[in-house]
Formats: C-alpha cells, structure tokens, sequence
C-alpha cells in the first residue's frame, strides 16, 4: 500500500486526507467545505440539536418526520467525519453521539486557546525550520 493511499480516503467523490496530529487546519478547512457542499453542515453548527416535540408523550406525525429526518442527516454527518479521522485520532471521538459533539471534540482537543493557544503558537513559531537540501519558501511561510 503506498504512502498516499494510507494516509487519504476517498469521501463518496472527495479525496481528503486523513486528521493526523499535525494536520488540523487544512484538514478542517476541507472538511468543513465537504460538509458545506453536502448540506450537512447544520449538524455541527453551534445550535444544531435535533427538533424537539412540544409533548413528548404523543409527538406529532410531522414532529416524528423531522425527528428522523434530523437523525438521518446527523448520522451522514458523523459517518463522513469518522470516515475521515485517523486510528489515532479516532480516541478523539469517543462518547459523542451525535456529529455536533464529535465536531466540538475535536475542536477542543485540536484548538488551544487562551494562554495555552498562545504559548503553543509561539512554540511552533520559535521552532520553525527551513529544510536548505528541499526549501520551497511557499510552502515553508503556510506552515
């Protein structure tokens, strides 16, 4: 199996490379697009929750068909994320139910914020190297 196929997937037609330690930006940035494109975005929006029902003893017909219309647009939701996440990554997951909570995990384990956010962005930023054998100056400044 070569490098390449390790470490991408193909998502119905898209080609995204798997979430590693170390690729949370651009992978974020493309799974965000693939979401966006596929209308499943809402899920993991900050006010996705499933429709609620104004008495949960005897929920209406149409409150019934929203509930699972929701359910099954949240199930796409979370199978094309965990599609996507790395074995190692995958820990990152456990216990969500739904793609919202998953979203929201790996946002907190993967986006430092606050003090720690800041210390850790001087630290990738102090410790950045140019590689002088294969230095391409685009590639080096988007890291």
């Amino acid at each position: 199996m070569s490098e390449e196929t390790s470490n991408t997937t193909l998502g119905g037609s898209y080609r995204i490379e798997m979430l590693k330690a170390m690729n949370w930006m651009p992978w974020k940035r493309r799974m965000l697009a693939v979401l966006r494109d596929l209308g499943l975005e809402s899920y993991i929006a900050k006010d996705a929750a499933p429709p609620g029902f104004n008495d949960p003893q005897t929920p209406t017909k149409d409150e019934e068909v929203a509930s699972k219309k929701w359910r099954e647009g949240d199930a796409k939701a979370r199978t094309r994320i965990e599609l996507v996440v790395g074995d190692t990554e995958m820990v990152h997951l456990s216990g969500a139910d739904t793609a919202k909570e998953m979203w929201d995990q790996l946002c907190m384990v993967k986006e430092a914020k606050g003090r720690i956010g800041v210390l850790a962005t001087r630290r990738a930023l102090y410790r950045m190297e140019a590689d002088e054998n294969n230095f391409d100056l685009v590639d080096h400044i988007s890291k």
